[in-house]
């Protein structure tokens, strides 16, 4: 079933009252790409997103004849039932282009079981057609600001799927055993949460997390959250956890 329209207020050059949107110069505007090949749909989107005057939203056809650029990481809105091809072809294409992007999925509503896929896809945040309108901006925004846009249920599930292949006494470079809440909780780091959001998911004090980031730090031999968020590196680390 495909995004239900309601007709908006707001027509894509309107904007909220003053006062409740920060402005933000052209310039320096989020890119907000709609990837949605339903016309109606993809204006009901811009209707959304242009009440907020600090995003710059354009659609899957001006993609085409935009180059990419490094000076911003650009949110991008695929609306799944709007698009005539596999959501992991589309990811894998837009990734190619845009590496450092951020990926928010509408669809109908899903399971835990689906969400906790789509996120091992790549994604970064995921909202029900029924909430599109009402929360539809601050998914864009968390996802600017690095985080994701996923209850806390689905992130729980998404840390036991992703630790099940470890073993708790996996040795690290260091030769220390890496236990299975610090595994937990480098998950977490790599999917960019900060130290209060992965305290909320593990149910565990943010000093707590202090602690295991510590001791992750001094046994896999880096100094900053930054290098276990690197790409090249975790896959270097996660081979060393997985070896048997």
């Amino acid at each position: 079933m495909a995004l239900r329209i309601v007709r908006s207020k707001f027509s894509p050059k309107q904007n909220q009252p003053a006062g409740r949107v920060r402005t933000t110069p052209r310039e320096e505007a989020l890119p907000v790409y709609v990837v949605d090949q339903n016309r109606l749909a993809a204006h009901y989107l811009l209707g959304i997103l242009a009440k907020n005057r600090a995003l710059h939203a354009v659609t899957l056809d001006d993609l085409v004849v935009q180059k990419p650029t490094e000076r911003t990481t650009p949110v991008f809105i695929i609306d799944r039932g709007g698009i005539d091809l596999p959501l992991s072809e589309c990811l894998r294409v837009l990734k190619e282009r845009h590496p450092n992007a951020r990926f928010l999925v509408l669809d109908e509503e899903q399971p835990v079981a689906e969400i906790v896929r789509l996120l091992s896809l790549g994604i970064h945040g995921f909202v029900a057609y029924p909430q599109v309108t009402g929360h539809l901006l601050e998914a864009v925004q968390s996802l600017a600001q690095g985080k994701l846009w996923i209850s806390s249920n689905v992130l729980e599930a998404y840390v036991q799927h992703s630790v099940a292949p470890l073993k708790a006494a996996n040795e690290s470079p260091t030769g220390q055993a890496i236990t299975q809440r610090e595994t937990q909780v480098i998950e977490l780091v790599k999917r960019r949460l900060s130290n209060k959001e992965i305290g909320a998911v593990l149910n565990i004090q943010e000093s707590t997390v202090k602690f295991h980031l510590s001791n992750v730090f001094s046994k896999l031999r880096v100094s900053r959250r930054s290098e276990l968020q690197d790409k090249g590196q975790l896959s270097d680390i996660w081979k060393q956890l997985l070896a048997s």
